[in-house]
């Protein structure tokens, strides 16, 4: 009998029982829960290309859209506690753009202090209110540290594909118009992928927040 699939997946076609056995190797099924949990979201391929033991299950399952959706399928099929498949999120009517974001956010929340306050797009006091963060750590009351998340290049400054090449430009002039200006963490792509990594940037964001 094929396993019913968990409601918080979008995608509700489940292949026979009879095309699995073989196909999706136990092993690639617990890496890629385990990234799951460890990392607080469902990686995207892009974010696995990042991840220890992620760019195998890569070449294995993102020949195409089926396959891969296929195998997420499989994945949650067996683990039913996974974080949901999400691409956008709204905290307070503001939206989260991206999974790595996400990714961030949730850590964010796991680490959180009575005294601190996360926000989701604040504006830039210093620019204005000309331009907003990712996110903002506002203690008692102040924005102290603004995080900007590098969702597409990273902290060797690569960009991650030829189609995020495009945007680096823009990210660039985003991030230089207030670097000068405003207290901001930037955490990268692979730096948020780095589980280890990833909660000590968070933590040290934090920090500079208490300390500011």
């Amino acid at each position: 009998m094929t396993p019913a699939l968990p409601n918080n997946d979008r995608f509700n076609n489940a292949l026979p029982a009879w095309m699995f056995a073989g196909f999706f190797r136990p092993n690639d099924i617990e890496r890629y829960a385990q990234l799951s949990h460890d990392l607080l979201v469902t990686p995207t391929p892009q974010m696995l290309e990042f991840c220890d033991g992620g760019p195998e299950l890569v070449a294995r399952y993102n020949r195409d859209k089926a396959l891969w959706r296929a195998f997420r399928q499989r994945v949650a099929a067996y683990h039913r506690n996974l974080p949901a498949w999400q691409e956008q999120v709204r905290v307070n009517n503001y939206r989260i753009g991206s999974i790595v974001e996400l990714a961030v956010y949730r850590r964010l929340l796991q680490a959180q202090e009575s005294s601190l306050n996360i926000m989701v797009q604040p504006p830039i006091r210093e620019l204005g209110n000309r331009g907003f963060a990712d996110f903002g750590l506002y203690f008692k009351g102040h924005p102290t540290v603004y995080i900007e998340v590098a969702g597409t290049v990273t902290s060797a400054g690569q960009s991650v594909s030829k189609n995020a090449e495009k945007f680096r430009v823009g990210i660039e002039e985003r991030l230089m118009r207030y670097m000068g200006v405003a207290p901001v963490e930037v955490i990268h792509i692979d730096e948020v992928c780095d589980v280890s990594l990833q909660t000590e940037r968070v933590r040290q964001a934090i920090k500079r927040a208490k300390n500011a």
